[in-house]
């Protein structure tokens, strides 16, 4: 079985939703390139007061070398083998920081921490546990179920998760600094998030080496999160285009 893991970074600006390719079964003990490389075009709702939603061209990497992998906006090591998959090394790219004219800026995360795909008969099922070494210091858990159905030249993966953010992380990025609550008059410092998502993704198979893939995906966010005066809006949807060729 064959199955696309997504994930997106909790970003005002989208610059790497993410997009995993996976084959089932375990990873080759030899070192060759096996995946998909293109290029892709990213668009999500603007999250933060005062940020403007972008489109921008991305690039699309899901690979794996030997044990070595890069997933678009994660990046890893396969460590030890479990189950039907691995527990991996893991860092994160998330492009989750901003600087408008009227908040504080925040700079991007950068987490670093161990999780697994388990690619298994009924479908994938992927957890990641992150720490921020960044300047949140928060902690971040994902955990994300894929399904996959072939209709000819196109294949469905659905897909529903959640994402766990610690008080520090929803915080540093949503809680008000003293100039945040001098300027929208009110000070605000929220607790941790729990942030259910929903998405698919439709892969369109051009060739025997080409692919065309279009995915959209909401998030809801925790309350925690949508009452801070920094956040504009509760639900944010995101929109993936992407052409790659597979190696």
């Amino acid at each position: 079985m064959k199955i696309k893991v997504i994930t997106f970074p909790c970003s005002a600006i989208l610059t790497s939703l993410s997009l995993l390719l996976l084959h089932a079964g375990p990873a080759s003990a030899q070192l060759r390139l096996s995946g998909d490389i293109g290029l892709g075009a990213t668009r999500a709702q603007a999250q933060v007061r005062g940020v403007r939603a972008k489109t921008e061209a991305v690039p699309y990497m899901n690979f794996e070398y030997g044990p070595a992998f890069a997933r678009i906006d994660t990046f890893g090591i396969k460590a030890v083998p479990l189950g039907y998959g691995d527990v991996e090394i893991v860092g994160q790219y998330r492009g989750d920081g901003y600087k408008t004219s009227e908040l504080g800026k925040r700079r991007d995360s950068l987490p670093l921490g161990v999780g697994t795909l388990q690619v298994t008969p009924i479908g994938a099922f992927a957890i990641h546990v992150l720490h921020d070494v960044g300047k949140s210091g928060g902690n971040i858990v994902q955990a994300r179920y894929l399904a996959e159905l072939k209709l000819g030249r196109v294949t469905v993966y659905p897909e529903v998760g959640a994402e766990h953010q610690s008080r520090a992380y929803t915080g540093y990025y949503y809680g008000t600094t003293a100039s945040d609550a001098a300027t929208l008059g009110r000070a605000y410092q929220p607790g941790s998030a729990l942030n259910p998502f929903a998405g698919a993704l439709v892969e369109t198979r051009l060739n025997d080496t080409w692919y065309a893939n279009a995915y959209v995906r909401r998030t809801v966010v925790d309350h925690s999160v949508s009452d801070s005066p920094l956040v504009i809006r509760r639900n944010r949807d995101a929109v993936l285009l992407a052409v790659a060729h597979r190696f």
